[in-house]
């Protein structure tokens, strides 16, 4: 039987980049190009149906509204597109307050057909794409913990690494001193929960940390 193809979007603001990605794109796997957009206001006056759109791949910076801007006012609209970034450079805020808001991956603009190839199919088997958390789910997937339930990785967190988690993970986006003094703790000892907490899960950074409660949708448990 054949697959059935998904949809994509493109929005960027150069012409050439979208036409080169959309004739890789349709050479990568079951993927059609069935939008572009030069700016992310074209997106948000023209929004396609959602059922019709399986992913969009958006630059980040862009003259007028940026790919930031995009993702916030889908957020405000209430509007669940699964969303890949491109861009050249960013920071770790910048892509944890990406993810935050429901952006599915992060992708720099210069990475080969082969990263592109698995960030689109991590996306549709895992729901996300970030290198650290692709090589996680991986792993997990061979062994049966990809489903692991809320109630399995919470027992396994105390009170104090659940407040952490949750700290982490709030759209104040605090950064660890910060977090040290919400907890009223020193800065040692959240540096011992999140040690504590990347053991446990082989998680490895602080954007990991982010999208392994938004994988398992713990924040309103924690």
């Amino acid at each position: 039987m054949e697959t059935k193809k998904k949809n994509i979007v493109l929005i960027d603001d150069h012409v050439i980049v979208r036409n080169g990605l959309k004739e890789l794109i349709e050479k990568l796997g079951p993927y059609t190009v069935v939008n572009q957009f030069d700016s992310g206001s074209e997106f948000l006056s023209n929004l396609p149906e959602t059922s019709a759109t399986d992913l969009v791949i958006m630059d980040l910076n862009m003259p007028g509204l940026s790919g930031d801007e995009v993702v916030a006012e889908l957020k405000k609209r209430d509007l669940a597109l699964p969303i890949l970034i491109l861009t050249l450079n960013s920071d770790e805020p910048t892509i944890i307050r990406l993810f935050r808001n429901g952006v599915r991956g992060f992708l720099k603009k210069d990475c080969s057909a082969e990263v592109l190839k698995s960030a689109l199919e991590a996306i549709f088997q895992y729901g996300y794409f970030h290198n650290e958390f692709l090589a996680l789910s991986l792993q997990n997937s061979g062994t049966g913990q990809e489903n692991t339930s809320q109630e399995k990785i919470l027992s396994q967190l105390t009170l104090r690494e659940r407040e952490f988690l949750k700290l982490v993970c709030h759209e104040s986006e605090y950064t660890y001193d910060q977090i040290a003094s919400e907890m009223s703790v020193q800065h040692r000892t959240v540096d011992g929960y999140r040690q504590a907490i990347f053991e446990k899960f082989g998680i490895k950074s602080k954007t990991g940390l982010v999208l392994f409660v938004l994988k398992y949708k713990l924040f309103d448990s924690l």
